[in-house]
């Protein structure tokens, strides 16, 4: 067994419908396929599963020809006329319909997307597509339209089991770290990816030993209490830069953390509303931009021009 083998991301990765953590309302939907499926778009944050689940469908239950491409990779025309279009134009050898996997979908460019949307329809008779998208709004409409869409979350409960039967499964004991485990998993929720790797890691041992987990909210305090006493912002983007480290690079946690810290200051309400909402607004941008520290630090001004 390679050393690539030995990770459990990869090691406990589902192969299997009932081994994914889904919804009921999605679970139930996506037990009825048998050979033949409607054109999906699996949405989500990143880590929840969405590829797994279509290879599930392909290779478990369809059990079809199908071609995949990561659509961030090759993500203009020439894909959808020389990989797509070649695929889905010829009858499968085995009768049954085919399937193009396209996953990432949302980095695919606007041009693309509109020559796909006209494919799907025309080779409906032999292929369906299955897509996968981190930002649903970067799918445009008339591909939307042609899909059934799920929007992924795994429970918490459900990625909490799923921790404690790999642990189960490395003879690892858990004793009485039942409540630092279910706090370790909902502090990243719902990125089951990140969760289990980040598990290995306090797993290092042969023993479960979690690392400090106020470690964020001690930055985010420090952080405050900076902006409290006006210091000087060139300062207070240097301790964001040389700080990165205490948080991961792990902006939307920060942007988490800093909410919940926000929300029980003692600021006035009127304060306290706008800089929660400012919180949420950068979050959000924190999706589509290129350079997540700069988003943080102009979060931060506004911020201070909030509490002026």
């Amino acid at each position: 067994m390679s050393h690539y083998d030995k990770l459990w991301v990869e090691l406990y990765r589902p192969k299997t419908l009932s081994d994914i953590i889904l919804s009921e309302e999605n679970r139930n939907h996506l037990e009825k396929i048998s050979d033949d499926i409607p054109h999906f778009l699996l949405c989500g944050k990143a880590g929840i599963g969405k590829t797994t689940l279509a290879k599930v469908l392909i290779n478990d239950i369809l059990k079809c020809q199908s071609l995949y491409i990561n659509a961030s990779d090759e993500s203009g025309i020439d894909t959808i006329r020389n990989k797509v279009i070649s695929f889905a134009q010829t009858r499968s050898v085995d009768g049954l319909k085919k399937v193009v996997f396209l996953d990432e979908m949302d980095g695919m460019s606007g041009s693309a997307m509109r020559i796909l949307r006209n494919v799907m329809e025309e080779y409906a008779a032999t292929t369906r597509f299955i897509l996968t998208a981190n930002h649903f709004t970067r799918i445009v409409e008339p591909i939307r339209s042609r899909c059934i869409i799920l929007n992924l979350k795994p429970d918490l409960k459900g990625c909490v089991t799923r921790c404690v039967n790999i642990l189960k499964a490395e003879k690892i004991e858990i004793g009485d770290n039942l409540p630092q485990l279910v706090a370790f998993v909902k502090e990243r929720h719902p990125d089951m990816r990140r969760t289990i790797n980040d598990l290995q890691k306090s797993c290092i041992s042969g023993k479960l030993e979690f690392v400090e987990t106020t470690i964020v909210w001690d930055f985010v305090e420090n952080l405050w209490e900076r902006i409290k006493n006006k210091d000087n912002s060139l300062s207070i983007r240097k301790f964001i830069i040389e700080s990165e480290s205490s948080f991961d690079s792990e902006y939307q946690n920060l942007y988490k953390t800093l909410f919940d810290f926000i929300f029980e200051t003692k600021l006035a309400d009127n304060l306290k509303k706008s800089i929660m909402l400012e919180i949420g607004e950068a979050s959000y941008r924190d999706n589509f931009v290129v350079d997540h520290e700069i988003n943080f630090f102009c979060f931060l001004m506004n911020v201070e021009n909030i509490l002026k």
